[in-house]
């Protein structure tokens, strides 16, 4: 019985520690009512697209919250972007149900099931967690997915540009 516990025990703590908020996260929650929202949108084809959520800070992009949807896929796919001092400090994707997609709309908060997480320090991938696991160094997928994230979180900051222009 004491092995069974303990095991449930592990498992929780796991979890857990899978599941806590960063700091960037909490401090971004904490200040949201100070930062300016702005949502744009863009068709992917007639039945999906892509909808932005831009939160700045005066001139500064603080997140970005990419939704994708479709009609004819029942689980959609946030990507938030957390940046500081213009350089991305952290990448979380997650799903979540079609039912609450007006709602992700708003920037209120939604049931998002993670699906990945990926910290930057000055540029570089410094922890990367993929489906509860924390992928090592060492695999070989690590600069790829550094450098795609990069490309990703930068393309998101030119983008904003591009929206901003086409409103003018």
């Amino acid at each position: 019985m004491r092995i069974v516990f303990g095991f449930i025990l592990l498992a929780f703590c796991c979890v857990a520690g899978f599941a806590q908020v960063s700091s960037i996260e909490k401090d971004f929650e904490k200040n949201k009512a100070k930062f300016k929202l702005e949502k744009f949108a863009e068709g992917e084809d007639a039945s999906s697209g892509y909808d932005y959520l831009y939160y700045t800070n005066k001139t500064a992009i603080v997140k970005v919250r990419e939704i994708w949807s479709s009609s004819a896929n029942p689980v959609y796919r946030v990507e938030d972007y957390f940046f500081k001092d213009g350089k991305i400090a952290l990448l979380v994707k997650y799903t979540f149900t079609k039912k609450f997609y007006k709602t992700s709309l708003k920037g209120a908060n939604i049931p998002l099931k993670l699906v990945e997480k990926l910290t930057f320090t000055d540029g570089k991938l410094t922890t990367w967690i993929e489906n509860g696991k924390t992928i090592p160094t060492t695999d070989q997928r690590w600069n790829e997915t550094e450098k795609n994230a990069l490309e990703s979180a930068n393309y998101k900051l030119e983008n904003y540009k591009d929206f901003k222009a086409e409103r003018n």
